[in-house]
């Protein structure tokens, strides 16, 4: 996650660069640059191969997944350090890059609720704030290293880093054992027994039921079928694809808009970096209190409090010390997405299937991670005075927030009508 989404986080140092080398504005047409569709398509291709990558992971394994996610991310990078245009960029650090970081993605997602039954709220926060320590740690040496050996020389450097690091870790990635699952649902299903009191035929029927389907969620399906005509899938599906486009046109933008208000290029990366930074303790901290108190209930929570932050803080944010706190804020509550997508899939559908229904959401997220950059680039040149201000950019991100938590809304009225239950 360090490695693999990290870089994606810490994307907003290159959109800065690669504005000022490709920018049109030089040619006083006012046309928006082109260079806005590497980022846009690094992402979309990300979610694209999350659906792909779960078919590998029960195919291949995840160790092999993850090694082939890391030649596609590291390669991406280094083949980029050689391109002179734009559509070039986006083939290799769009497309490429992009795909590697879906496939380990879906990878992290799945491994953690294999292992563990219990506080997986807390572990799937640790694991997904790998994302907020890369994008904290690589958004600087991004800066650092673009400053010493230039924008190509530093994509170059990355890819080597990327490949050889996830190479590695790829060798430690397996899902727990089926032998091993099953006798942790037989010592758990005489657990329940003792203390219920139930009959033998119940327990048996209790056992097949746990080792056949492993389906422990609000709703038990048995396919993929039985997911895509549920409601609940659906409702989490607008969800996640509305908070996970704004996600990327937030972070994307930091440095862009930092800059835009009168700041350095440091400054604005050091912002970006915060705010992955804050996803570290959010992911971490909401995880573990949305064990305590449902994760469709959290899911709601946070991305009521990103809205109001959208609003509140970053669209009237005219100086450092604003923007710190709303990066702060927003990574906080904002950068708990990750972690909450596979929890809030075992809630609703349980651990059979995760990889896949998790790529069954990513589907969705193609078409909306393409499209939400592009747009706040045109709020942010046209409606924005050409750079001036940014606004509009804020208003249209809590814009797609708040209908995100009108989805989240919905999905928790569907599973249940009573406010106080743990869901």
């Amino acid at each position: 996650m360090i490695l693999g989404s990290g870089i994606t986080n810490s994307y907003g140092v290159f959109e800065e660069e690669y504005e000022n080398r490709f920018s049109n504005k030089n040619n006083g047409n006012g046309a928006i640059s082109s260079a806005i569709a590497i980022g846009a398509v690094h992402v979309s291709a990300n979610y694209l191969f999350t659906t792909i990558a779960g078919a590998l992971c029960e195919r291949l394994g995840m160790g092999l997944t993850t090694f082939i996610g890391g030649v596609m991310l590291g390669v991406g990078h280094i083949s980029a350090g050689f391109c002179t245009k734009v559509w070039q960029l986006v083939l290799t650090q769009g497309v490429l890059a992009g795909a590697g970081v879906g496939t380990i993605f879906i990878v992290v997602s799945t491994i953690p609720t294999s292992w563990f039954s219990k506080n997986q709220g807390f572990l799937i926060g640790v694991v997904h704030s790998g994302s907020g320590v890369g994008g904290l740690m690589l958004a600087p040496l991004t800066r650092f290293l673009i400053n010493r050996y230039t924008l190509m020389g530093a994509v170059k450097i990355l890819g080597i880093i990327l490949v050889v690091g996830i190479t590695l870790v790829s060798l430690g990635m397996a899902t727990k054992p089926d032998e091993l699952m099953d006798q942790e649902d037989e010592e758990n299903i005489e657990q329940i027994s003792m203390a219920d009191s139930i009959s033998e035929n119940k327990v048996s029927n209790l056992a097949k039921k746990r080792m056949s389907v492993r389906s422990f969620g609000v709703r038990d399906v048995h396919s993929t079928r039985a997911v895509l005509r549920s409601q609940e899938f659906w409702y989490l599906n607008v969800a996640v694809m509305l908070a996970e486009a704004a996600f990327y046109v937030v972070l994307f933008f930091l440095p862009v808009y930092s800059i835009g208000i009168g700041l350095t290029s440091e400054q604005g990366a050091l912002i970006a970096g915060v705010a992955n930074g804050a996803t570290i303790i959010g992911r971490i901290t909401i995880g573990y209190i949305a064990d305590l108190s449902g994760n469709i209930n959290m899911f709601f929570i946070t991305h009521l409090l990103v809205t109001l932050s959208c609003f509140f803080l970053w669209f009237p944010a005219k100086s450092f010390l604003i923007m710190m706190i709303f990066a702060c804020t927003f990574g906080l509550f904002a950068g708990s997405l990750t972690p909450m997508v596979p929890l809030c899939s075992v809630t609703l559908f349980g651990q059979n299937g995760l990889a896949n229904n998790v790529g069954l959401l990513g589907i969705g997220m193609v078409l909306t991670t393409s499209a939400a950059p592009v747009v706040a680039r045109v709020f942010y040149e046209k409606l924005g005075q050409n750079g001036a201000g940014y606004g509009t950019v804020a208003l249209f991100c809590g814009a797609i927030y708040f209908l995100a938590t009108l989805s989240i809304f919905a999905l928790r009225v569907c599973v249940s009508r009573k406010p106080w239950v743990k869901i």
